[in-house]
């Protein structure tokens, strides 16, 4: 599946396929990188995991943040690529059991978040404290989360329907961040 990934024709693709592609190649190549590494208890024991330049998609040669930060992020206004986006680490979004397919992206796309925000790992709603736990994901990629909803608590409440009702109400609850495993 990598090489087929190299021979991919990215140039020739339009937006969503694009995007779903890259996507897939991402998670494909994180995929890989934890097989070839293993045993290990997290990708952060792999050395220049996310930096080193060797990953094929479409006949370019990039990284996982490169990928990631200068192809995907910058090139499309779209904070669900934080759930689908998978890092093999237990705090990171699942991934899915199937292929991104542009057919069905913005579908899958809204089921990758709504799982994530309905889950104790990424967001955990106290309605009697007012107080919300957040992934760490809002933590570091905020304004992606902003720029389209205006805060990280409107884009959480588009997939979690307590916190949708808490903030219809006027009540904005307390952020706290969740711990993010590695492992």
């Amino acid at each position: 599946y990598t090489t087929a990934l190299a021979k991919a024709p990215l140039d020739k693709l339009g937006r969503t396929d694009r995007l779903a592609f890259l996507l897939n190649a991402y998670n494909a190549f994180t995929l890989k990188l934890i097989v070839e590494n293993l045993p290990i208890a997290s990708i952060k024991d792999i050395p220049d995991a996310w930096d080193q330049v060797r990953w094929n998609a479409g006949g370019y040669t990039w990284s996982l943040n490169q990928i990631e930060h200068e192809q995907i992020r910058p090139n499309f206004v779209e904070p669900r690529l934080h759930f689908a986006l998978v890092c093999a680490a237990i705090g990171s979004p699942t991934l899915r059991n199937e292929a991104f397919d542009p057919a069905r992206l913005d579908t899958q796309l809204t089921a990758q978040s709504t799982f994530a925000h309905n889950h104790d790992t990424w967001l955990k709603f106290d309605e009697a404290n007012n107080s919300i736990g957040l992934t760490k994901l809002y933590l570091w990629y905020g304004d992606d989360f902003a720029q389209v909803e205006g805060s990280v608590l409107n884009h959480a409440a588009k997939f979690n329907t307590a916190l949708k009702a808490a903030l219809a109400a006027g009540v904005e609850p307390d952020i706290d961040w969740l711990p993010y495993s590695w492992e």
